[in-house]
Protein backbone atom coordinates (compact mmCIF):
# COMPACT_ATOMS: atom_id res chain seq x y z
CA UNK A 1 0.00 0.00 0.00
CA UNK A 2 1.29 3.98 -0.71
CA UNK A 3 0.25 6.81 -1.21
CA UNK A 4 0.96 9.07 -4.34
CA UNK A 5 4.40 10.28 -4.20
CA UNK A 6 7.50 11.15 -6.46
CA UNK A 7 10.12 7.86 -6.72
CA UNK A 8 11.67 5.85 -9.07
CA UNK A 9 9.70 3.67 -10.69
CA UNK A 10 11.12 -0.21 -10.02
CA UNK A 11 11.58 -3.07 -12.88
CA UNK A 12 8.42 -5.11 -13.39
CA UNK A 13 9.12 -7.49 -15.92
CA UNK A 14 6.99 -9.45 -17.15
CA UNK A 15 4.62 -7.22 -17.06
CA UNK A 16 5.35 -4.37 -19.27
CA UNK A 17 8.83 -4.02 -18.13
CA UNK A 18 9.41 -2.07 -21.65
CA UNK A 19 6.94 0.78 -21.01
CA UNK A 20 7.57 1.24 -17.41
CA UNK A 21 11.34 1.92 -17.70
CA UNK A 22 9.92 3.93 -20.38
CA UNK A 23 7.79 6.11 -18.35
CA UNK A 24 8.73 9.43 -16.56
CA UNK A 25 6.58 11.92 -14.46
CA UNK A 26 5.22 11.76 -11.53
CA UNK A 27 5.05 8.00 -9.74
CA UNK A 28 4.58 5.75 -7.02
CA UNK A 29 6.30 2.63 -5.98
CA UNK A 30 4.39 -0.05 -4.38
CA UNK A 31 6.29 -2.97 -3.01
CA UNK A 32 4.58 -5.82 -1.00
CA UNK A 33 7.21 -7.30 1.20
CA UNK A 34 7.27 -10.53 2.27
CA UNK A 35 6.28 -12.32 5.30
CA UNK A 36 9.43 -12.70 7.27
CA UNK A 37 8.71 -16.14 8.74
CA UNK A 38 11.00 -18.91 8.95
CA UNK A 39 15.02 -19.33 8.25
CA UNK A 40 16.23 -17.91 5.33
CA UNK A 41 17.55 -19.99 2.78
CA UNK A 42 21.21 -19.84 0.38
CA UNK A 43 20.63 -18.83 -2.78
CA UNK A 44 22.26 -22.30 -3.76
CA UNK A 45 19.38 -24.03 -2.02
CA UNK A 46 16.41 -21.89 -3.15
CA UNK A 47 17.49 -20.59 -6.64
CA UNK A 48 17.38 -22.46 -9.67
CA UNK A 49 20.59 -22.61 -12.00
CA UNK A 50 19.84 -19.34 -14.58
CA UNK A 51 19.39 -19.95 -17.98
CA UNK A 52 20.34 -17.21 -20.83
CA UNK A 53 17.78 -15.37 -21.26
CA UNK A 54 18.35 -16.16 -25.22
CA UNK A 55 17.59 -19.54 -24.66
CA UNK A 56 14.26 -18.40 -22.48
CA UNK A 57 12.84 -16.21 -25.24
CA UNK A 58 13.32 -18.78 -27.62
CA UNK A 59 11.87 -21.32 -26.25
CA UNK A 60 8.94 -18.86 -25.39
CA UNK A 61 8.59 -17.61 -28.93
CA UNK A 62 8.42 -21.37 -30.07
CA UNK A 63 5.57 -22.43 -27.89
CA UNK A 64 3.71 -19.19 -28.31
CA UNK A 65 4.18 -19.87 -32.27
CA UNK A 66 2.81 -23.26 -31.39
CA UNK A 67 -0.38 -21.90 -29.97
CA UNK A 68 -1.23 -19.67 -32.72
CA UNK A 69 0.33 -16.25 -30.90
CA UNK A 70 -0.48 -14.81 -27.86
CA UNK A 71 -4.31 -14.35 -26.89
CA UNK A 72 -6.75 -14.52 -24.76
CA UNK A 73 -9.94 -13.80 -26.48
CA UNK A 74 -12.27 -14.86 -23.76
CA UNK A 75 -10.69 -12.11 -21.10
CA UNK A 76 -12.78 -9.50 -19.53
CA UNK A 77 -12.14 -6.86 -17.45
CA UNK A 78 -14.27 -5.68 -15.05
CA UNK A 79 -14.67 -2.40 -12.83
CA UNK A 80 -16.94 -1.79 -10.02
CA UNK A 81 -16.86 0.65 -6.62
CA UNK A 82 -17.70 -0.59 -3.18
CA UNK A 83 -16.62 -4.32 -3.75
CA UNK A 84 -15.31 -6.86 -6.52
CA UNK A 85 -17.21 -7.30 -9.49
CA UNK A 86 -20.12 -10.15 -8.67
CA UNK A 87 -20.34 -9.45 -5.14
CA UNK A 88 -23.45 -8.04 -3.69
CA UNK A 89 -21.99 -4.70 -2.44
CA UNK A 90 -20.77 -3.74 -5.88
CA UNK A 91 -21.77 -0.85 -7.64
CA UNK A 92 -21.46 1.06 -11.73
CA UNK A 93 -21.92 4.42 -10.26
CA UNK A 94 -20.23 6.46 -6.75
CA UNK A 95 -21.44 9.21 -5.04
CA UNK A 96 -19.27 10.75 -3.11
CA UNK A 97 -19.59 12.11 0.40
CA UNK A 98 -17.13 15.10 -0.71
CA UNK A 99 -17.50 16.62 2.80
CA UNK A 100 -16.67 13.91 4.57
CA UNK A 101 -13.25 13.28 5.42
CA UNK A 102 -14.36 9.88 6.69
CA UNK A 103 -15.40 8.14 3.49
CA UNK A 104 -13.37 6.95 0.90
CA UNK A 105 -14.80 5.65 -2.43
CA UNK A 106 -12.33 2.46 -3.79
CA UNK A 107 -12.55 1.10 -7.14
CA UNK A 108 -12.02 -2.74 -7.70
CA UNK A 109 -10.13 -4.10 -10.79
CA UNK A 110 -10.85 -7.63 -11.48
CA UNK A 111 -10.34 -9.44 -14.41
CA UNK A 112 -11.17 -13.05 -16.33
CA UNK A 113 -8.35 -14.57 -17.80
CA UNK A 114 -10.53 -16.48 -20.32
CA UNK A 115 -7.64 -19.20 -20.76
CA UNK A 116 -6.22 -21.58 -18.54
CA UNK A 117 -2.29 -20.87 -18.24
CA UNK A 118 0.45 -22.66 -16.39
CA UNK A 119 1.81 -19.40 -14.38
CA UNK A 120 0.48 -15.59 -14.34
CA UNK A 121 3.12 -12.91 -13.60
CA UNK A 122 1.25 -9.68 -13.36
CA UNK A 123 -0.49 -7.17 -15.38
CA UNK A 124 -0.30 -3.73 -16.81
CA UNK A 125 -3.90 -1.75 -16.53
CA UNK A 126 -4.62 1.77 -17.87
CA UNK A 127 -7.51 3.86 -16.97
CA UNK A 128 -8.96 7.57 -18.49
CA UNK A 129 -11.15 9.72 -16.39
CA UNK A 130 -13.30 11.73 -18.32
CA UNK A 131 -14.65 14.97 -17.60
CA UNK A 132 -18.67 15.33 -18.57
CA UNK A 133 -20.00 17.74 -20.94
CA UNK A 134 -18.30 20.73 -20.69
CA UNK A 135 -16.82 20.35 -17.15
CA UNK A 136 -13.26 20.19 -16.44
CA UNK A 137 -11.73 17.85 -13.81
CA UNK A 138 -11.08 20.46 -11.82
CA UNK A 139 -7.80 20.06 -8.68
CA UNK A 140 -9.50 17.85 -7.26
CA UNK A 141 -8.01 15.31 -9.80
CA UNK A 142 -4.15 16.57 -9.66
CA UNK A 143 -3.53 13.98 -6.59
CA UNK A 144 -0.10 12.86 -8.48
CA UNK A 145 2.57 13.74 -5.27
CA UNK A 146 4.67 16.24 -7.64
CA UNK A 147 3.16 19.17 -8.28
CA UNK A 148 0.06 17.73 -7.66
CA UNK A 149 -2.47 20.18 -5.79
CA UNK A 150 -4.25 17.13 -4.16
CA UNK A 151 -1.54 15.44 -2.97
CA UNK A 152 -1.90 11.69 -0.68
CA UNK A 153 -5.37 11.63 -2.14
CA UNK A 154 -5.44 8.42 -4.47
CA UNK A 155 -4.45 5.28 -2.84
CA UNK A 156 -3.08 2.08 -4.71
CA UNK A 157 -3.20 -1.80 -3.55
CA UNK A 158 -2.27 -4.44 -5.36
CA UNK A 159 -4.05 -7.64 -4.99
CA UNK A 160 -1.41 -9.85 -3.92
CA UNK A 161 -2.23 -11.80 -0.97
CA UNK A 162 -4.76 -9.51 -0.17
CA UNK A 163 -8.31 -11.39 1.03
CA UNK A 164 -11.44 -9.09 -0.95
CA UNK A 165 -14.05 -11.55 -0.89
CA UNK A 166 -12.90 -13.00 -4.23
CA UNK A 167 -9.85 -15.06 -5.78
CA UNK A 168 -6.20 -13.21 -6.41
CA UNK A 169 -4.19 -14.89 -8.67
CA UNK A 170 -0.91 -13.83 -7.11
CA UNK A 171 0.51 -16.38 -4.40
CA UNK A 172 3.46 -14.34 -3.58
CA UNK A 173 4.64 -11.18 -3.13
CA UNK A 174 5.76 -8.79 -6.23
CA UNK A 175 6.43 -5.03 -7.03
CA UNK A 176 4.36 -2.49 -9.00
CA UNK A 177 3.84 1.36 -9.86
CA UNK A 178 1.65 4.13 -10.69
CA UNK A 179 1.83 6.74 -12.88
CA UNK A 180 -0.89 9.67 -12.87
CA UNK A 181 -1.30 11.99 -15.39
CA UNK A 182 -3.69 14.36 -15.15
CA UNK A 183 -4.67 17.04 -17.69
CA UNK A 184 -8.08 19.68 -17.49
CA UNK A 185 -10.85 17.74 -18.93
CA UNK A 186 -9.18 13.98 -18.68
CA UNK A 187 -6.96 12.04 -16.19
CA UNK A 188 -4.80 9.03 -17.02
CA UNK A 189 -3.81 6.20 -14.31
CA UNK A 190 -1.21 3.39 -15.21
CA UNK A 191 -0.95 0.29 -13.22
CA UNK A 192 1.77 -2.58 -13.59
CA UNK A 193 2.42 -5.07 -11.18
CA UNK A 194 4.63 -8.07 -11.62
CA UNK A 195 5.42 -11.19 -9.30
CA UNK A 196 8.57 -13.51 -9.70
CA UNK A 197 7.29 -16.28 -12.16
CA UNK A 198 9.48 -18.95 -10.04
CA UNK A 199 7.48 -20.62 -8.49
CA UNK A 200 4.80 -21.01 -11.56
CA UNK A 201 1.39 -20.91 -10.43
CA UNK A 202 -1.67 -21.48 -12.71
CA UNK A 203 -4.94 -19.69 -13.27
CA UNK A 204 -8.14 -20.86 -14.67
CA UNK A 205 -10.03 -19.40 -17.27
CA UNK A 206 -13.70 -18.87 -15.63
CA UNK A 207 -13.36 -17.24 -11.82
CA UNK A 208 -13.15 -13.71 -11.12
CA UNK A 209 -9.96 -12.78 -10.05
CA UNK A 210 -9.20 -9.20 -7.84
CA UNK A 211 -5.77 -7.28 -9.40
CA UNK A 212 -5.74 -4.01 -7.75
CA UNK A 213 -7.93 -1.14 -5.83
CA UNK A 214 -7.78 2.31 -6.38
CA UNK A 215 -9.10 4.28 -2.98
CA UNK A 216 -10.10 7.83 -3.28
CA UNK A 217 -9.75 9.81 -0.07
CA UNK A 218 -11.54 13.23 0.70
CA UNK A 219 -9.72 16.09 2.36
CA UNK A 220 -12.82 18.88 1.82
CA UNK A 221 -10.16 21.08 3.99
CA UNK A 222 -8.19 21.94 1.12
CA UNK A 223 -11.73 23.32 -0.55
CA UNK A 224 -10.67 21.69 -4.28
CA UNK A 225 -13.17 21.85 -6.96
CA UNK A 226 -14.00 18.81 -8.84
CA UNK A 227 -15.16 15.91 -5.92
CA UNK A 228 -18.61 16.82 -6.91
CA UNK A 229 -18.68 17.50 -10.14
CA UNK A 230 -19.55 14.30 -12.38
CA UNK A 231 -16.75 11.65 -14.62
CA UNK A 232 -16.55 9.09 -16.40
CA UNK A 233 -14.06 6.30 -15.80
CA UNK A 234 -13.22 3.75 -18.03
CA UNK A 235 -10.98 0.77 -17.97
CA UNK A 236 -9.23 1.10 -21.91
CA UNK A 237 -7.15 -1.98 -21.81
CA UNK A 238 -4.89 -4.28 -20.09
CA UNK A 239 -2.25 -6.50 -21.31
CA UNK A 240 -1.99 -9.85 -19.15
CA UNK A 241 1.10 -11.60 -18.29
CA UNK A 242 1.00 -15.62 -19.00
CA UNK A 243 4.28 -16.08 -19.17
CA UNK A 244 7.61 -14.74 -21.10
CA UNK A 245 6.84 -12.99 -24.47
CA UNK A 246 2.83 -14.32 -23.48
CA UNK A 247 1.35 -10.63 -22.70
CA UNK A 248 -2.06 -10.27 -24.80
CA UNK A 249 -3.88 -6.71 -24.84
CA UNK A 250 -7.40 -6.92 -23.65
CA UNK A 251 -10.27 -4.33 -23.87
CA UNK A 252 -13.32 -6.04 -23.35
CA UNK A 253 -15.74 -6.52 -20.49
CA UNK A 254 -17.62 -4.13 -17.77
CA UNK A 255 -14.71 -1.57 -18.01
CA UNK A 256 -17.20 2.09 -16.89
CA UNK A 257 -17.88 3.48 -13.87
CA UNK A 258 -19.52 7.07 -13.42
CA UNK A 259 -18.13 8.89 -10.18
CA UNK A 260 -20.71 11.89 -9.31
CA UNK A 261 -23.55 11.25 -11.79
CA UNK A 262 -25.35 8.34 -13.07
CA UNK A 263 -24.12 5.40 -14.69
CA UNK A 264 -26.08 6.32 -18.11
CA UNK A 265 -23.68 9.04 -18.55
CA UNK A 266 -21.02 6.48 -19.73
CA UNK A 267 -23.04 5.93 -22.90
CA UNK A 268 -21.28 8.69 -24.78
CA UNK A 269 -18.11 7.17 -24.27
CA UNK A 270 -18.83 3.64 -25.59
CA UNK A 271 -16.55 2.76 -28.75
CA UNK A 272 -15.15 5.93 -28.31
CA UNK A 273 -11.09 5.33 -29.52
CA UNK A 274 -8.74 6.53 -27.37
CA UNK A 275 -5.32 7.61 -27.87
CA UNK A 276 -2.38 5.58 -27.35
CA UNK A 277 -0.26 6.34 -23.97
CA UNK A 278 2.76 7.82 -24.16
CA UNK A 279 4.95 8.79 -21.82
CA UNK A 280 5.16 12.74 -21.34
CA UNK A 281 7.74 14.56 -22.38
CA UNK A 282 11.10 14.70 -20.35
CA UNK A 283 11.47 18.19 -18.71
CA UNK A 284 13.51 21.04 -20.54
CA UNK A 285 15.98 22.76 -18.45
Amino acid sequence: MAWCGAVTPPSASGAGSAEASAATGDTIAVTIAPPATGTAKSDSVVRKPNRPMVEVIAEADSILKARGGSRADDAQLFLSWDAPWGQKRARRERRPACADSTVEDTLYLCMTAGRTSGEFDGFTAELIVRAVGTDTLGAWWHMQGKGGQNPGAMRVEFAALQDWGVPQPFQQTGQGFVLLEPSRSVARVRLIFAVPSDPPVPIAAEPVYALARITLKHMPQRKLSGCSSPVVIEWTKATLAFGTRDEPSVARGERFVTFGGPYSLSEQFRGLKTQTWKPPPAATK
